[in-house]
């Protein structure tokens, strides 16, 4: 019997390979490449590295998180970054990909179909790519604040910074932090390399 693990790794793997290929990655002249199994595995645990590619401009190695969610939440305008696993029997895993995002872009996209017919999706309704790097210094220079106890849901927006609640996933598997499309490229538009959809 499959397990939610397992779903979800034939949902983000279908989107992937039918979609995010041929339309986000050739649009961008990326080509994957597919490194050692244990190369992979490392990267993902460590750096949350889900994907290799060679920018075929430029001939650079390229490494990408991707977060694909389901048509119900097209009318959100923000990514979300999985902050804690608090829950997790293994203490060195209940931090979770917000504390050690080095891939270099984080691919988002929402996909047109429900999670649970993810075989009929063929198009994105929007997508947009971070560069993570830059997410990261504006993390780290104050400029995007966590704010843990937060009384709301949704990014503010105060005297040049953004505020980030942590949210709970309802099933208590994960909590995640959103970030505001627009609100990010307000603050450094360099940090949306390529946006399809989302409010900036």
């Amino acid at each position: 019997m499959a397990t939610n693990y397992d779903y979800d790794r034939g949902f983000t793997d279908y989107v992937h390979n039918n979609l995010a290929l041929k339309i986000i990655y050739e649009r961008l002249g990326w080509k994957e490449q597919k490194p050692h199994s244990h190369l992979r595995e490392n990267a993902d645990q460590n750096d949350a590295v889900d994907y290799f590619f060679v920018d075929k401009n430029t001939l650079s190695l390229v490494t990408v998180q991707e977060r694909f969610r389901e048509s119900k939440f097209a009318s959100y305008n923000d990514i979300t970054i999985r902050y804690k696993r608090e829950f997790n029997v293994h203490e060195e895993r209940k931090d979770s990909e917000f504390f050690k995002l080095n891939a270099d872009y984080m691919v988002y996209g929402i996909i047109n179909s429900s999670k649970y017919q993810y075989n009929q999706a063929d198009n994105f309704l929007k997508y947009v790519i971070v560069d993570a790097k830059i997410l990261n210094e504006l993390i780290r220079d104050g400029k995007i604040i966590v704010e843990e106890n937060s009384n709301s849901r949704y990014c503010k927006w105060e005297n040049g910074v953004i505020h980030c609640p942590v949210n709970n996933n309802p099933d208590r598997s994960s909590s995640f932090i959103p970030i505001d499309v627009g609100m990010l490229y307000r603050l450094n538009d360099k940090a949306i390399k390529l946006n399809n959809g989302y409010n900036i």
